[in-house]
Formats: structure tokens, sequence, C-alpha cells
């Protein structure tokens, strides 16, 4: 367990290595998870795109066998979007939109929540038109539901 540490996590992401990424996460799925979650934060950091894109590797990979955690994780970025705390992460709506992505079909449900719970808040809109790149490539008819609506909050898409 304790082989897991963020500054290792941080290097498999930045490095994409996709063979590393998924031992580190069959070891330890939650340390995993909450160390890419802290590479997110940051959006000039070079890793957050990396970080972005294992989540969206490991819910490809990793999600048949555990489904309900994959939903924690768009279940937390919808709680951390409702913060009333002020503690509102920015990114949210992309770690949430990379789950659904590389979770296709299963998740593709959950794109509505995330955009609705986006939408009203400009904090979110830059995070909310990339979760929506991401479910758009996996799945171009949820794209195209939700194309007008990230337009109008984000400009043309």
């Amino acid at each position: 367990m304790g082989s897991i540490t963020k500054a290792g996590v941080r290097a498999i992401a930045e490095a994409g290595d996709a063979g590393a990424l998924l031992r580190a996460f069959d070891e330890d799925p939650s340390r995993v998870r909450r160390f890419l979650a802290r590479l997110t934060f940051a959006p000039d950091d070079a890793g957050h795109d990396r970080a972005v894109a294992c989540f969206e590797t490991l819910a490809r990979e990793r999600c048949a066998a555990m489904p309900s955690f994959f939903l924690e994780i768009i279940r937390r970025s919808l709680w951390e979007m409702n913060d009333e705390g002020g503690n509102n992460s920015w990114s949210a709506p992309e770690v949430a939109g990379a789950v659904i992505a590389g979770a296709t079909p299963r998740f593709d449900g959950y794109f509505s929540y995330v955009f609705y719970a986006a939408r009203d808040e400009p904090l979110f809109h830059e995070s909310l038109r990339a979760a929506f790149a991401l479910v758009a490539a996996a799945n171009p008819l949820l794209g195209d539901e939700y194309r007008v609506g990230i337009d109008a909050l984000c400009g043309t898409y």
C-alpha cells in the first residue's frame, strides 16, 4: 500500500504509461484516484490534462469490474461542484466527463447531471467544455444532444 505515492502517480500520468497506471490502480484504487484528483486542480500544470486522461483510461479499462467505484468518482465530482463552503473544484466537470467518456455507454446518462450542475456557474464553464469534448468524442450522439447548450454557455465548440 505504501508503494503508491503522489510523486509516483504524477510520474505515471506524465509518462502516459497506461500499464503502470493500471498496475498501480489494481494495487490501491483509492490512492490512485486521490492522487490523480489532486493533479487536476492546477489548470496550468502539465499534469492536469494527463491526469484527466488517466481517469478516462481507468474507466475504460476497469469500470466493468468496478462500476460502483467509478460511479463514486462521478458522484464526488458532482458534490464538489455543489459545495456551498466555497471549495468548488473547477475541474470536477472534466473529471466526471472523463469517467463518463471512458465508460460509455454505461454512464452516459450522468452527463446531464454534470451539464446542469455546471451550466449556471461560470467557474465550471471551461471544465464543462472540456468534459463535453471528451464525452462527444466517445459518444457523438450524446454530444449532439448537448452541443447547443455548450455553445450557448461557452462559445462555439
